[in-house]
């Protein structure tokens, strides 16, 4: 994951985090190489820990979906940050393709074994 084990994303330019989510929506087709598939579920979660750094709800939410959407192992801590800022979100679109994102998740393994 070369891109993102150089420097945090923090400081980064704006051309520099547009070009990562390029990078990330990359690998989201299904003939997408598994390295690259990889590659965008890493961009995608440190993508969504810079927004919840920042503390940007909305843009935390969007970022939350796409990283489901990739198969992204979302951590406890994202889920707890992403489940409390989604009622306070405004556009019922937003918090629809949220939930629904979420309820076709499959937790990896670790996650379920933590629940029982």
């Amino acid at each position: 994951m070369g891109v993102l084990s150089e420097a945090p994303l923090h400081g980064r330019g704006r051309q520099r985090l547009r070009s990562l989510k390029r990078l990330a929506r990359a690998g989201s087709g299904t003939d997408a190489a598994p390295a690259l598939k990889l590659q965008s579920q890493a961009i995608a979660l440190a993508l969504l820990d810079r927004s919840i750094k920042f503390k940007h709800r909305r843009l935390a939410l969007l970022r939350l979906k796409e990283a489901i959407e990739l198969g992204a192992p979302v951590s406890t801590e994202q889920w707890t940050y992403c489940k409390g800022v989604l009622p306070l979100e405004q556009d019922g679109a937003l918090r629809a393709d949220v939930e629904r994102a979420a309820t076709g998740f499959r937790s990896p393994p670790v996650a379920k074994a933590e629940k029982l």
